[in-house]
């Protein structure tokens, strides 16, 4: 049952299709001629997307500043950069262009940019106590949700902790949503935030905070996405599958800002700063484990999982349709190439204690559907490992 007062948030403008990109310049204009564009250190630059919006913006007469240093785990170092060169340069607005990573470094930025107090505080919890610049995202990949969310992953490597700074500074002005711009993306990075974004529709979908308004786009997002992610792995120019997987990844993204997350996700955060495996993976490999330990409570809006992985649920039983969904999950990740061992994260069992430890701060966490102890989640790890 949700709870008595149900809260839901969408204050970001989206601009979705094929060729949304072109759309770009007049989105950013009314906010200035001076935005700093901030993406990863590889394929935006390789793939010829960032000289593409280079050249939009320069068109249109507006001065993109270049910050391509974002690494997979974005840290606070990376941040502080970012920072430094748009408080230098006096930009007017942030351009996030990438991933997970680079959109949330692009969202860190704008938000403190006119902020007072170091970066850890904020990282820490602090409140952020000023208004920010407006933002931007271009998202790249389908799976992050990033475009559309009010908090910012970020690691900190010297205490190995990876946490988020949240706040309605965040969240993006705009989201210019253009799956031409995924076609370039390699199988096994389609595949990594195919399921990254899969797995936030479920635990959005059974999340303590999920509602009625969160499950629409949850259960919608999951149904795009299962029916469309090994389209896309298999041939990355099928149109209509990068299409789905951009709207599902951008449902997900609306699902979890509003509902939150679960057990997943709380695991996922210390495993892939202590072992530098993508996001993704890590999560699709936790997925399984975490979804038999929640079936106790969760196993009615499972049969709903499966039902929108294409299984014709009516008149089952809700336990065996929840089954036959996780079975269902299984062999899409088989297909998509993910290990069905914790292990393969390159994880030893004495890393397991420290772990579970780690999570135990997680919001996420907090959101799991069932009550999660020390104990519950050192089985979770130790289920598959």
């Amino acid at each position: 049952m949700p709870s008595a007062t149900q809260f839901f948030a969408l204050n970001t403008r989206i601009v979705f299709g094929m060729d949304a990109v072109r759309e770009l310049p007049a989105v950013g204009k009314p906010f200035g001629t001076k935005v700093l564009v901030v993406t990863g250190r590889h394929s935006t630059v390789h793939n010829g997307v960032l000289a593409r919006i280079e050249s939009l913006l320069a068109e249109a007469g507006l001065t993109p500043f270049r910050f391509a240093e974002v690494e997979p785990e974005p840290s606070l170092g990376t941040l502080a950069k970012g920072l430094e060169l748009a408080r230098s340069e006096q930009v007017e607005w942030v351009l996030g262009l990438g991933g997970g990573s680079a959109m949330d470094t692009a969202k860190a930025i704008a938000a403190l940019y006119r902020t007072g107090q170091g970066i850890g505080y904020y990282f820490d919890g602090g409140p952020i106590e000023s208004p920010g610049l407006p933002i931007v995202t271009v998202p790249t990949t389908a799976g992050s949700g990033a475009e559309v969310t009010f908090n910012a992953v970020l690691s900190d490597a010297e205490r190995q902790i990876k946490q988020s700074i949240r706040g309605p500074q965040l969240t993006p002005t705009v989201a210019v949503v253009d799956p031409g711009l995924t076609f370039s993306l390699p199988p096994e990075a389609t595949a990594y935030s195919g399921l990254d974004a899969l797995v936030q529709g479920i635990e959005a979908f059974t999340s303590r905070g999920a509602s009625p308004l969160t499950d629409i786009y949850a259960w919608s997002a999951v149904e795009r996405i299962g029916a469309h992610l090994l389209r896309a792995y298999q041939n990355g120019h099928d149109a209509e599958a990068r299409s789905q997987m951009a709207l599902g990844s951008l449902m997900a993204g609306v699902a979890l800002s509003n509902a939150r997350l679960g057990a997943v996700h709380g695991l996922a955060h210390p495993i892939g700063i202590r072992t530098g495996k993508p996001h993704g993976l890590v999560c699709a490999v936790l997925l399984v484990p975490v979804m038999r330990f929640n079936m106790a409570v969760s196993y009615e809006k499972y049969a709903s999982i499966a039902k929108a992985l294409g299984h014709p649920v009516g008149g089952m039983d809700p336990i065996d349709a929840a089954a036959m969904g996780i079975k269902t999950l299984m062999g899409l990740e088989k297909k998509l190439g993910i290990p069905p061992h914790i292990r393969s994260l390159g994880l030893a069992e004495a890393d397991l204690p420290a772990i579970v430890a780690e999570s135990l701060p997680s919001g996420s966490l907090k959101a799991n559907p069932r009550e999660a102890r020390p104990e519950d989640l050192l089985n979770i790890l130790r289920e598959n490992f």
